[in-house]
């Protein structure tokens, strides 16, 4: 791993970081050096948002989805019949992307909406055989893709990561003040 120096700016008056390689180097973004290896939360973010746009692009492209329309799918199809509530919850996703992407899901044959027979007002939101096919070949084609992304990762050192990240989730659930 690269060393760091730390140099003092006269100009703002502060400590930085000096590294040896360019922030950007390997097309990360520059961002990514901004607060040092020390900040690993902020590079898993950054990360996460990296891959976001990656999967929306693709998702768009192959399969003419947005991510916000495959979140409900594939929680719909993995839940079975349930109401947007039970969605919402399972996948911190509000009502109002719910209700936008049913409105582009349901006319393509995707998702159907039916009366709740226990309840007057709810609505049950199912995936079609359509639906749930649709959700196999993007789950094919991202697995495949994050096989890809891990290809020079050996085995060992994936356990590692998932040990740190589920760490790092469960340090977060746990702190009260989050």
């Amino acid at each position: 791993m690269a060393r760091s120096t730390v140099c003092f700016s006269k100009k703002i008056g502060i400590a930085k970081r000096r590294f040896p390689w360019q922030p950007g180097d390997m097309g990360l973004p520059k961002v990514w050096y901004l607060f040092g290896e020390d900040h690993l939360p902020y590079r898993i973010l950054l990360l996460a948002r990296m891959l976001e746009r990656e999967t929306q692009h693709h998702l768009m492209e192959q399969f003419g989805l947005s991510l916000a329309e495959w979140r409900l799918l594939a929680i719909a199809c993995a839940m079975g019949p349930c109401s947007a509530s039970d969605i919402g919850g399972a996948g911190g996703i509000d009502r109002a992307e719910i209700s936008r992407a049913m409105r582009k899901l349901e006319p393509k044959g995707l998702l159907v909406r039916e009366a709740d027979p226990n309840h007057g007002k709810r609505l049950i939101i199912s995936a079609t055989p359509l639906g749930v096919e649709l959700r196999g070949r993007v789950v094919a084609a991202r697995r495949q893709r994050f096989r890809e992304l891990m290809e020079d990762v050996p085995a060992e050192e994936r356990a590692i990561v998932d040990r740190a990240i589920t760490a790092i989730a469960q340090a977060v659930k746990d702190d009260p003040t989050a």
